[in-house]
């Protein structure tokens, strides 16, 4: 779907529920995202929104929409490239631009400390994203971590850890993101591209056998249904914080500074804080009674290499060789 039918579509669907672009304005933000109170996207929202009120002196508000009550995190992330809603935090939408999949590229991080060199504020990275956000009428605020990333299994299946094999027959949900789809079809699973609101249901139903891409802080929203959770510590999942470009623009210095400001502030806290977080999510995931597998040295190895064979070539082709380059340098491999 073009880029411009998508805006499109997510017009129609605004309009259709009431929801009005123009009731925001420079002092009203429109501040939406999918996650819970327990996530990592809610306390940076909470600093956010109370730095911001402290250094306006409360002339800039923002109206708070976690919990995905104004739609699915893609329709989100496609209403702030409308211009619809001022702001969300969300993950790579590649299907708006192929290029975001880059931040979905496996093991260009192996601990905390190089996530940060590579995805930390001032890095390469986020020049490259905010190059990306542009084209799409949005301005990078600023990246933020949650965790390395896994997959959960459902009761009543096997744990697949050995690659291709165990994958046969597995039904693997994805999300809609063109590499996604790729990454998990090379470790030979059925891949099953599905939104993030259907996945719980699709579990219970057995539609699906497992969910990728899932950090720690994601297991225990789907506790009942499942019974593993395989650490693989593919990739280094990364949180955007957008916002509508031309409504940015618009702003005065001085309300850009105030935004930016509270937002650093905010971005410094979660990458003080993210991994100190991490060993809580696991010590409630076995509480839960749900296992936590990780794969063996040579089951790492095997997994590791099926999935860069496919992701390092497909990303150049569509990034090109002088910004894959790049990536590969900001992650010390050149």
């Amino acid at each position: 779907m073009q880029f411009s039918t998508i805006l499109k579509s997510g017009a129609v669907a605004l309009a259709s529920s009431g929801f009005v672009a123009s009731s925001a304005n420079a002092q009203d933000i429109i501040l939406a995202h999918v996650m819970d109170q327990e996530h990592m996207f809610h306390h940076v929202s909470e600093i956010f929104m109370e730095r911001l009120d402290e250094l306006s002196g409360g002339s800039m508000s923002v109206s708070y929409h976690p919990g995905g009550d104004l739609g699915d995190w893609t329709s989100i992330v496609e209403q702030v490239a409308q211009g619809a809603v001022q702001m969300t935090m969300s993950w790579n939408h590649s299907e708006l631009d192929p290029r975001w999949d880059l931040a979905a590229l496996s093991y260009l991080a192996n601990d905390w400390e190089t996530g940060l060199q590579v995805y930390g504020p001032g890095t390469p990275m986020i020049g490259i994203y905010n190059d990306i956000m542009n084209d799409l009428n949005m301005e990078l605020l600023g990246v933020f971590p949650t965790d390395f990333w896994g997959y959960v299994v459902r009761k009543g299946v096997d744990t697949p850890v050995n690659f291709p094999e165990d994958g046969a027959g597995f039904k693997m949900r994805t999300p809609s993101m063109p590499m996604a789809i790729e990454h998990y079809k090379a470790l030979g699973f059925s891949v099953v591209p599905m939104d993030f609101a259907e996945v719980h249901t699709a579990l219970q139903t057995g539609a699906i056998d497992g969910r990728s891409a899932s950090p720690p802080s994601e297991v225990l929203m789907f506790s009942d249904v499942v019974s593993a959770y395989v650490y693989t510590r593919e990739n280094f999942e990364q949180n955007f914080w957008n916002v509508n470009k031309r409504w940015f623009d618009r702003l005065s210095d001085e309300q850009q500074g105030w935004i930016r400001a509270a937002a650093d502030e905010a971005i410094l806290w979660a990458w003080d804080n993210a991994e100190a977080e991490s060993p809580k999510w696991f010590e409630q995931i076995e509480a839960a009674g749900i296992e936590v597998v990780e794969l063996t040295p040579e089951q790492l190895e095997i997994y590791r290499d099926l999935v860069v064979s496919v992701e390092y070539p497909y990303m150049e082709k569509i990034v090109g060789p002088e910004i894959m380059a790049t990536v590969k340098q900001a992650a010390g491999m050149e």
